[in-house]
């Protein structure tokens, strides 16, 4: 009898023990789930970033592009930058061409870009780059853009399960 006693809680105590751990397997699956959706969705923002257009006027009547046979005062394209101390300092981000048509005044050029961090305030300024008499490179005054709030981009793919 004790033998049999003894095999009957032997049976219970194994169940328990396998109830225990399946419990902490599903447990452990589900927070190891939760963290991997968590820092999911960190990595889908971090790769996120704002579309930024910026578009300005030019008048090459007045200031002619360089061309194969005009390669002094002249036009080579422009510069687009930032600014972290509202124009002392302009850090260029990237460069624009002249246009296909550089005759009169051009009345929509501009340029696309992504802007990532850091988010807050950001001013954007364009300035024309060209030649002077001598061919060295000279810059106009930058033009200002209104102060742009940029902000992290929203996460993607979120999906919610409900049991």
């Amino acid at each position: 009898m004790k033998c049999i006693c003894w095999s009957t809680v032997s049976r219970e105590a194994e169940k328990r023990l396998k109830i225990n751990w399946y419990g902490i397997s599903r447990k452990a699956l589900a927070g190891f789930v939760a963290i991997a959706l968590v820092a999911g969705l960190f990595f889908a923002t971090a790769t996120e970033a704002a579309a930024i257009t910026l578009c300005w006027t030019f008048n090459y009547s007045v200031d002619q592009a360089c061309t194969t046979t005009l390669t002094s005062n002249c036009v080579t394209g422009f510069e687009y930058e930032t600014t972290p101390d509202w124009g002392k300092t302009l850090m260029k981000i990237g460069t624009a061409p002249n246009p296909a048509t550089t005759t009169g005044i051009a009345p929509s050029l501009s340029t696309q870009f992504t802007q990532g961090p850091p988010h807050g305030a950001v001013i954007y300024y364009a300035r024309t780059s060209g030649l002077d008499g001598n061919g060295n490179v000279v810059f106009s005054a930058p033009a200002r853009a209104a102060s742009t709030q940029i902000t992290p981009g929203a996460p993607t793919n979120l999906a919610v399960t409900v049991k």
